[in-house]
């Protein structure tokens, strides 16, 4: 078995030496390819595709992730694509949390090689849709795991400033955040708030008829679990995206913040304000930035931001 190895040298856990490469174990290899910037990452896939290699593991963040995904997607380096093995190098890795490898890095490798070799790959892989982003005709579409817009683009600068200015962790930054977007409607702040305000928009799901609302947040992604395990969805309907909408002001968001984020299937919220919804096409029509895996786009004047599912990637997990 073949591992290819693609390594962000400048993720936030990376930045200060890439962790020592395991052994390989009988019958494998690893090929490894840091990359010290986004102009590397074709010629690399390029390589590993001609060697054939059965396993591509990506050593970076949610970012780093959608920049690789754009790029097999886009691009179509792999004739078959292999299974992807994603690392926890990142400032935050929600994929790797929800579909990835648990632990550092180098330990993650390790254990993987480890468990391939006493039972194979198969039993290590799950299926998920990668969706897909496009945002206007003359810009290339965006491929990831979780899309955002609204509060969530605020949230996440947010998130920026207090762990490169505040050197605060980045789990205690996305716990801090979360904990003051709940906090804001008991300060009485209103839409002066920077990061408790609404946003115009018209969302279309699976192409029925949207009509024009204010939203606090809206998120799709094909994710199961979210920051600090959080499950905000609970569509039943088929469809490969999770589609949630916050109203904004919403309704009573502190006492259903729990029900919101952590709740079971009949989670007991006001339809008018709190909407969830499996589907495998949502369109946006707004002039406000989003994001696809914590990277920040902005949408062209007038164009839908359309969020499609695409086709099922099989990710190692263990």
């Amino acid at each position: 078995m073949k591992i290819g190895l693609i390594s962000n040298v400048r993720a936030r856990r990376n930045v200060h030496g890439l962790p020592p490469l395991p052994d390989a174990a009988p019958g494998m290899a690893i090929i490894h390819r840091p990359l010290e910037g986004i102009e590397g990452l074709a010629p690399a896939l390029d390589e590993l595709a001609r060697e054939g290699i059965d396993v591509l593991a990506i050593n970076g963040g949610d970012g780093t992730v959608s920049t690789v995904l754009t790029r097999l997607f886009e691009a179509r380096p792999f004739e078959t694509l292999p299974a992807l093995a994603l690392l926890s190098g990142g400032t935050t890795n929600m994929n790797a949390a929800d579909v990835g490898l648990r632990g550092k890095p180098g330990r993650a490798l390790e254990r993987l090689m480890r468990r391939a070799a006493e039972g194979g790959l198969d039993p290590l892989t799950v299926e998920r849709s990668v969706l897909r982003v496009g945002y206007g005709a003359a810009r290339p579409a965006v491929h990831g795991m979780f899309f955002g817009t609204a509060a969530i683009c605020r949230a996440i600068l947010l998130c920026r400033y207090m762990i490169r200015r505040m050197k605060v962790q980045p789990t205690w930054a996305m716990a801090t955040t979360l904990g003051l977007g709940l906090l804001r409607p008991l300060m009485g702040r209103g839409r002066a708030d920077p990061l408790y305000r609404g946003q115009d928009m018209t969302v279309r799901i699976a192409g029925a008829e949207g009509r024009p609302e204010t939203q606090l947040l809206s998120l799709v992604t094909t994710l199961d679990r979210l920051i600090l395990g959080s499950r905000p969805f609970w569509g039943s309907e088929a469809g490969a995206l999770h589609y949630t909408g916050i109203a904004f002001p919403p309704d009573r968001l502190w006492r259903s913040a729990y029900r919101v984020l952590w709740g079971g299937g009949g989670r007991g919220l006001s339809p008018a304000h709190y909407v969830s919804r499996n589907a495998d096409r949502i369109s946006f029509e707004m002039n406000c930035s989003f994001t696809v895996d914590g990277e920040i786009f902005r949408p062209e004047p007038g164009v839908p931001v359309e969020v499609t599912a695409g086709e099922p990637v099989r990710f190692v997990r263990c």
